[in-house]
């Protein structure tokens, strides 16, 4: 297991979110006898059974967690806290992935005037940071997150893509950028992709990837739009995507479809996080949630995705220095 899957394991085990300004008082930990800890411990190890795209793994896990509480392991964890990390490091070393764990929340779920409220989606233009030209006409995209997408996002899209229409080359910053928008990432591809599987008959919509359950069922699928606001970049300009081992989620499926897809753009950096799937969460107790990955993306192209592994760039660079390489590289491609 690697050290950011672990650090993130710990981090999602006591899940420190912060509380808006104005909510109630905190229940700072809340106490479990031994019927409660049964009863959390049995729950997700049902729901792990049930519900993981991973069916034996996840059964595998399950029935760890049964065995240890049956031998009394988890006797010395009497707090919700004490048992998230407990229980996700045991189930994290037989089913490791970013969606399934057991979820300390300094509030009472059961609440909802202290649930934290979410962050306003327009506040950093939807993860849309910047756009600049960085000489010889080639654009500069950074992109921090992708998120849910609806009409003021569909909005704040076409006017931020529109800006490098004209771009003779483009750089596209993924490094850091996450979000479970998978939704926006196939949206902002439409503006960067065209159909080069016919020179004939060209569809307007290109199908990217799927999430699939557990039974192999397509649970989602994920096509560029036929028609966007503003000005498309097009599918035959040097197109260059900046990637790190921060690069996460919808992000990731951003670039991998990207650099499927015909080859159409080129990866720069360093593997991504490996975070290719979707999860659920549910309340178990007053400050204890699980969270179970329920699906996972294919690639129409590949039928696979970079769960574990992450998008491999095809340029690989110190993160650093990734900006640079592909700056280089654009020069190059359009000098030819």
């Amino acid at each position: 297991m690697g050290k950011d899957l672990k650090r993130w394991i710990a981090a999602a085990a006591i899940a420190a979110t912060a509380i808006a300004a104005g909510a109630q008082k905190l229940t700072l930990d809340e106490a479990l006898d031994a019927p409660a800890r049964a009863h959390v411990v049995n729950e997700y190890a049902r729901r792990l059974t049930e519900l993981h795209v991973d069916p034996v793994r996840a059964k595998a896990a399950a029935d760890d967690i049964r065995q240890r509480l049956a031998r009394g392991e988890y006797d010395q964890q009497t707090t919700a806290r004490a048992l998230a990390a407990r229980v996700t490091r045991d189930v994290a070393a037989i089913a490791p992935d970013r969606h399934t764990y057991l979820e300390y929340v300094p509030y009472d779920l059961a609440d909802d005037r202290q649930r934290p409220q979410p962050p306003v989606q327009s506040a950093d233009n939807f993860g849309l940071r910047k756009f600049e030209t960085l000489g010889e006409n080639i654009g500069y995209l950074q992109i921090s997150r992708l998120g849910p997408l609806d009409r003021a996002a569909v909005e704040a899209a076409g006017r931020f893509m529109s800006q490098a229409g004209d771009c003779a080359a483009l750089i596209i910053d993924l490094r850091d950028a996450n979000g479970d928008g998978q939704a926006m990432a196939a949206l902002l591809s439409s503006y960067l992709l065209e159909d080069k599987r016919s020179y004939f008959f060209k569809d307007k919509q290109i199908h990217l990837h799927d999430q699939l359950d557990r039974e192999g069922r397509v649970v989602a699928e994920y096509w560029t739009s036929a028609d966007v606001a503003g000005k498309r970049f097009g599918g035959k300009k040097p197109l260059y995507l900046l990637v790190n081992d921060r690069t996460g989620g919808a992000a990731e499926a951003f670039a991998y479809d990207l650099q499927q897809y015909v080859k159409r753009a080129v990866v720069v950096g360093s593997p991504t996080a490996g975070d290719a799937r979707v999860g659920a969460k549910q309340r178990v107790s007053r400050q204890l949630q699980t969270s179970v990955a329920i699906s996972r993306a294919s690639n129409v192209v590949t039928r696979a995705n970079w769960e574990g592994t992450g998008v491999r760039p095809d340029q690989m660079v110190v993160p650093d220095q990734a900006l640079d390489r592909a700056l280089a590289l654009a020069q190059a491609a359009l000098r030819r």
